[in-house]
């Protein structure tokens, strides 16, 4: 008898380790922001982003993962010319932690970050990216969110008359929907 509840009690204790946690979370979300340029060339970017973050739930609170904005799209607009095409895909590391009281933040660092102009400008730019973020879960199974995201381009590569160094930066805040599904 001891040796069966003995079995049981192992066996029960692995099955609590063995759930997996992983967090699928598809977001879409509008960006609005501004850029500014060392050079005095400013403009304004607004993009609708299609997202996913895939990350791994611990029993705290505490999740750990992957964030990607996958075929974004908006326009740039430099205040001293054309409006130009502008598509960015952007990888983060993120750190997140969903509180009891129906909210969540997570902080995000952007280690692929690159912005491609189309026509009248052409090039690509990239550089390093950084993220915080607040969510609404009230909602079943839906979180409304918003996030700071701050972008500093370093390198320019394409263009007829780029170079291949930039000092600019980009702020802009993300109002978003998501659904954060854990299996």
């Amino acid at each position: 008898m001891k040796k069966l509840l003995l079995a049981m009690a192992f066996t029960l204790g692995f099955t609590g380790v063995a759930h997996a946690n992983i967090m699928l979370e598809p977001y879409l979300g509008y960006e609005m922001g501004k850029t500014s340029d060392v050079s005095s060339i400013n403009g304004k970017t607004d993009a609708v982003n299609l997202g996913l973050r895939l990350a791994y739930k611990t029993p705290v609170m505490l999740w750990l993962g992957l964030d990607g904005q996958f075929g974004t799209s908006g326009d740039y607009k430099p205040d001293s010319g054309s409006n130009a095409s502008l598509k960015h895909n952007t990888y983060y590391g993120v750190v997140g932690l969903d509180l009891p009281i129906l909210l969540r933040g997570w902080v995000g660092y952007g280690f692929s970050d690159e912005l491609k102009l189309d026509s009248p400008y052409s090039g690509s730019l990239k550089g390093t990216n950084f993220k915080i973020g607040v969510g609404f879960t009230g909602l079943p199974f839906v979180s409304l969110n918003s996030e700071y995201i701050k972008v500093t381009l370093t390198k320019v590569s394409g263009g007829p008359s780029y170079g291949t160094s930039l000092s600019a930066t980009d702020e802009s805040v993300m109002l978003s929907v998501s659904l954060p599904l854990v299996f």
